[in-house]
């Protein structure tokens, strides 16, 4: 039965057209440059947490989502709970506005992916250098990708 899941989620993934993911990359190009120190009130009032206190591009995903239509992971805060949102999606067929999960040493970072060359992704995200904006990861740092 799991299994069944899995391709029907993949299949229609594949398949149905890119407006939720591209919805998400707008969103989060809306809030491009915010830092969480000089744009405190207003990612807090967003965001419903202090991003100078807590680590939030979990909390920064979870609001994109729910902008854009889309369901949150129960523990949206913790980036690490966004390898089971949406459906998976092979690193090879990643395409702009998909939920990215990269590994920074002990860590996890989620953001959305906006460019993917041979050697790198490109994210936008909250608390990256603690602001939305783009970053260059590795794509050997990209431990799922999620639509």
């Amino acid at each position: 039965m799991k299994v069944v899941a899995f391709l029907t989620a993949a299949f229609v993934a594949l398949t149905s057209p890119d407006t939720a993911s591209a919805g998400m990359l707008a969103q989060a190009q809306q809030y491009a440059g915010l830092h969480e120190v000089k744009h405190n009130k207003r990612l807090r009032a967003a965001l419903g947490i202090n991003p100078a206190r807590t680590p939030w591009c979990g909390h920064f995903m979870g609001m994109i989502a729910r902008k854009s239509g889309r369901q949150p992971p129960q523990s949206y805060g913790f980036a690490r709970s966004w390898l089971r949102f949406g459906a998976p999606i092979k690193l090879s067929y990643a395409r702009p506005g998909d939920v990215i999960v990269v590994r920074t040493g002990r860590s996890y970072h989620v953001g959305i992916l906006s460019v993917l060359s041979k050697s790198t992704a490109r994210v936008i995200g909250g608390n990256q250098s603690g602001r939305v904006q783009l970053s260059y990861f590795s794509r050997g740092q990209v431990i799922a990708v999620r639509r």
